[in-house]
């Protein structure tokens, strides 16, 4: 079943619910108001200077 924007009660295209599962908001409004969608964040492993150092080595 195909859902609507919670803003405006436009359907979120199927392309849109496919590649944002979460989102329940159509693109229009994602983009007037503010995304619903939320990105996790992924620890690194590892303190920034070293992540800056490994980065800079493998750019250089």
């Amino acid at each position: 079943m195909r859902r609507r924007c919670e803003i405006c009660g436009k359907l979120i295209p199927k392309e849109r619910a496919e590649a944002l599962p979460e989102t329940k908001r159509c693109i229009e409004c994602a983009r007037s108001r503010g995304t619903d969608v939320s990105a996790k964040r992924t620890d690194v492993g590892m303190d920034p200077d070293t992540y800056k150092d490994l980065l800079g080595a493998v750019r250089s």
